[in-house]
């Protein structure tokens, strides 16, 4: 210590760190007013912080355009792995509520039933090899060639089939 100051500023940090070990802390200042610290023993703890912090909900919102292009990505997921149509992937995940992982593990566990419950056939159904046939919904007969089959064989013509679709969109499920 080179001079008389640093040792009377050694000898404040001393009495300082004994007040600070008693819980006191008394500071001098220059002109002489001494400021009292009291420590205030505070026992609760952030776990109500926390607690509501964690029950937040973490979440984005999304726009259309980002929900289309989430949902063909998942398509397009679906299709690569089980090697199906894009429209078929389409299919099972509005049935499995767009679930990738559930697909999966159901496409998986048993496929046939997979297929079956969401009405997707193994091979297409084609028309019989004839000239005219039956509408299934309006029941007059028509050329083979403005008739159009469901994924069930059923054989429907385009004008009753259209008509179907578009009812159906219109109306909603019902």
């Amino acid at each position: 210590m080179d001079s008389e100051d640093d040792m009377h500023d050694a000898n404040d940090a001393e009495s300082l760190d004994d007040d600070f070990y008693s819980g006191e802390t008394v500071m001098d200042s220059d002109d002489g007013d001494a400021a009292d610290y009291e420590f205030i023993d505070d026992d609760s703890d952030d776990s109500d912080d926390l607690l509501s912090r964690r029950s937040q909900q973490n979440y984005t919102i999304l726009n259309e355009s980002d929900i289309h292009l989430r949902q063909e990505d998942d398509i397009m997921k679906i299709s690569s792995i089980l090697s199906v149509s894009s429209v078929a992937a389409a299919i099972l995940l509005r049935h499995y509520n767009w679930s990738v992982s559930k697909v999966n593990d159901e496409w998986f566990a048993d496929e046939e039933k997979v297929r079956r419950v969401v009405g997707l056939l193994e091979d297409p159904r084609a028309l019989p090899n004839v000239k005219e046939s039956t509408c299934g919904i309006c029941f007059e007969v028509y050329s083979s060639d403005s008739m159009r089959s469901a994924a069930c064989g059923h054989p429907f013509s385009v004008t009753c089939w259209q008509g179907y679709i578009s009812t159906s969109i219109n109306d909603g499920p019902g």
